[in-house]
Order: C-alpha cells, then structure tokens, then sequence
C-alpha cells in the first residue's frame, strides 16, 4: 500500500523508542476488557473438523495456462524484434551503399551519404535501446520489519498450524507493518518458484479491529494464493513477466535522453534529421510493445480476480462464510482510517510531532470516521464496477459469493486477534518507527515521537469531534 510521503526519501537513520519524556493523557480513555489469554496448547487445537471440500474451476485451470503460454510468448516475440531490426539494419547497410557512388561528386554525395546512415544510426540505437533494459534490475523494495519465532512463538505456532490444515507451505519469514494490509509473497524472487519459500506480511491495525476468526481468514485468503503448487508457479511467472513488459515497453532509457538533446538543442541539420527518425522508429516499436503488453495485462487481470475469489473460498474453508465476509467488508472503512491517520500525522509533522502509534490512532479513527466518509465508502462499494485492468473483483461480489457458499469453518477458537503477539503495543510502536523512518529517514528523531493521545469517549460522541491523535 502506498502511503504519502512527508518529505523526500533518505536513508534512514535508526530510532528505537522516543527519548521524549512522556506527555500525560488529560482525558480519560475508554474502558476495555482485558485480553484473553491463549495458550499455545489451545492454539494448536484450534481447528477441528474436515475442511469442507472444493475443487478449482477447471475453466480457470485452463484460462492459466492459457494465458501463461500467451504471456511466455511474449519475450520471445520481444528478441525476434530486436533479432529483425539488427537483420534489417545490416541488409539496408550491405545493399544500399550504392545510393551513395551512383551521385555526382560533390553536395548530393554529402546529402546522399546523410540519408544513407540516417536509418543505419536509427536501426543500431533502436537494437541497442531495446538490449539495454533487459539489463535492468528493479528497484529494491524497503526493508521490511521482521520478527521471528523467538519473539514471537505463538504468532509462529498458530500460522505453522495454519499452513498445516491448509495444506500450504508454512512462511520462511514473518513481517510486521503499521498499515492496515496482508500479503503472502515468494521470497528470493524468482529463484522462490523451486523451493516456494514464503514472506507473510501481517499488518497490525487488522488484529488490533479484528477477532481472531477475522483475522486468521485474511491471513488464510493469502495463504489459498500458494496452495496449488503448479498454478501458483505459473501465476507467478505470469505476473514477473508482465512486469518486465511493461518496464520494457514504458520506461526510458539514456538514450532517449541523447536523443531528445540532439533533437531540442538546435545545431547541425544532420543531428536533428538522424535525431528525428530514430526517435520515430524507436516511438513505433514501443506501441506495438505497449499494445502487447496491455493485451496480455488485461488477460492476466481476469485470471487474477478469478484467484480471489477462489482465495476467499479458502478463508472461508478455515473460518466460515461469515467471518470472511465480514473481515472483507471491514477492509475499506480500515484503510480510510489509516489514511486519515496518516494525514493527521503529515499535520503534525509540520510542528515536527508524530503519534507514536498509528496502529492506536487508525482503531480510535475507525470508530469515529466522518458520516460522509462512510456513506461515500458505502456508495463507492455498491457502486463499484469491474474494468479489465482491476485486481480484485467488486466487494459486494466477493461476499456475495461468501454467501452463496455458505461454508461453517473449522476454527472453534474465538479471542481477540491480538493474543498471537507478544508486547503487542510494542510491537505497534516499533512498527509505526518502521514506516516513519522509510518516509522520512534521517529526518526522523526520536523526540519528534509523541503518545497518542485519546479522546474522551463523552466528548465525540457529544460533537462528532475525532479523536486527536
């Protein structure tokens, strides 16, 4: 999930708690229940009961397939551009070069000889602005926030014995993040398609609004994504290859630049000429490449809302039809909270203060979102159209399709999602420092870090006021 950033990114400098003597909350704060306590017997005893059978669509079986050899084909489509221009290039060169003796001495051989290297220049930077991206490496993404099973042994117990009733591969790695989102991930990039390792990322604000039903179906919806061992293999491939397309197909290269400073800076005729029509041979194979690649993204969208539903159907195996659809439809009103939160915080930045928690501040921001925020959440939901290029399927649909199928579940425990982690407001802390430094980097000290402070309950519900954070 992207989140707004407050100034440029840097590299980040660590902060580990804020030194900042701690500011007292003048109002009182809600009262709340004290945590159920679980133990890890209890945990692993959770699921009782046979999963529910199901079978995978086999239209989407051979939809997959489909559009994996479509997508595979399209490299290979890619280096037999490449392979044809630089034949065409040499052909023109080898057969042409009697446009340049048949003339005259004098200007016209000048002319001649100008409109002779003209497409042989334009042909090697098309071939050579073609080869340079498959040399690219895409941006590393943020280091993520791990825990591990000695921090964290019940979190670990509880999603092992998860991947054990699923049949799924149990996760390398577990990651810690203050947004509201899930995901399940091959790690080591392409090289994870041998040994299927997988990073489960679990974002806090959902176990801090979320039982733990809820909570373990959003974890199971990630986890159906890795529960075919083949079409998962081939999903993948057929995702990173996109990817690539569209780098291929979009991106610039230095050589865009070298030409649009031949082309923009006046001078000679002959380097704007050689100019010109090298960026028009280069414009003409990119929006083929470009008609391709939306071709085959339009394609693989399809196939992918199909694979959430059918990891809805998973969830909805281990926790039931109405949990799932309940956590699905807290999904939006959640990450509204988290955004305003993070507006909240981007004001307060500008007095150089941050809520120490945003975990605490999208709860306390979920419960009390503005009333046109939530019927414009509402209308947005049974309003919502499917394109070609979306994701997921409509929301309504998604739990329509809960519904229909009208699955018990075989988890028996019910508790706060909370008791899988241990020093949860902690870990909210050190989470929320985790997104902060990832903004802001070195910008961030640790006495730019202020408690959250909470509302009183009378005084919102009296005003509608938010609760300031």
């Amino acid at each position: 999930m992207e989140v707004n950033k407050f100034v440029a990114n840097t590299s980040p400098s660590k902060v580990s708690a804020p030194t900042k003597a701690p500011v007292k909350v003048t109002v009182p704060s809600p009262a709340t229940s004290p945590v159920q306590a679980v133990t890890g017997t209890q945990l692993a005893m959770a699921f009782e009961g046979t999963l529910e059978r199901r079978s995978v669509p086999f239209g989407y079986r051979v939809g997959l397939l489909f559009v994996a050899v479509l997508v595979v084909l399209l490299p290979l489509v890619y280096f037999g551009v490449i392979v044809a221009a630089a034949w065409l290039t040499y052909e023109y060169a080898i057969n042409c070069v009697g446009m340049v003796t048949a003339v005259p001495s004098g200007r016209a051989v000048i002319f001649m000889g100008i409109v002779y290297v003209a497409p042989i220049v334009a042909g090697g930077l098309l071939v050579l602005a073609m080869i340079m991206p498959l040399f690219w490496r895409p941006k590393r993404r943020p280091k993520q926030y791990w825990v591990d099973r000695r921090e964290q042994p019940l979190l670990f117990a509880y999603v092992d014995k998860l991947c054990d009733v699923m049949r799924t591969p149990r996760p390398q790695r577990i990651a810690i993040a203050a947004e509201p989102n899930a995901a399940a991930v091959l790690d080591n990039g392409i090289f994870g398609l041998l040994n299927r390792r997988l990073v489960l990322t679990l974002g806090l604000p959902l176990a801090a609004t979320m039982d733990l039903r809820e909570f373990t179906g959003v974890i199971a919806h990630e986890l159906g994504h890795f529960s075919q061992g083949s079409s998962m293999r081939l999903s993948y491939l057929v995702h990173r290859i996109n990817a690539w397309f569209a780098r291929m197909a979009w991106q610039r290269t230095s050589i865009d630049g070298v030409l649009d400073g031949a082309v923009n800076n006046g001078g000679h005729w002959m380097p704007i000429l050689i100019g010109v029509i090298t960026k028009m041979v280069i414009g003409i194979a990119r929006v083929a490449m470009k008609g391709m690649a939306i071709v085959s993204h339009a394609l693989t969208m399809n196939l992918s809302r199909q694979a959430e539903f059918d990891a809805d159907s998973h969830a909805a195996r281990i926790v039931g039809s109405e949990a799932a659809g309940k956590a699905l439809q807290d999904l939006p009103t959640l990450d509204a909270a988290f955004r305003l939160a993070i507006t909240k915080a981007k004001l307060g930045w500008q007095k150089r203060q941050l809520p120490d928690d945003l975990v605490l501040a999208t709860k306390l921001l979920k419960g009390h979102l503005p009333p046109d925020m939530k019927q414009k959440l509402d209308a947005a939901i049974l309003t919502s159209k499917t394109s070609w290029f979306d994701t997921h399927p409509p929301l309504f649909k998604r739990v329509g399709a809960l519904k229909k199928a009208n699955l018990k579940g075989v988890l028996k425990l019910d508790a706060p999602a909370t008791v899988l982690f241990k020093d949860y407001d902690e870990l909210c802390k050190m989470a929320t420092i985790d997104l902060y430094q990832m903004i802001l980097g070195k910008h961030l000290q640790p006495e730019h870090l202020v408690p959250t402070k909470i509302a009183d309950p009378a005084t919102v519900k009296k005003t509608g006021a938010l609760p300031r954070i």
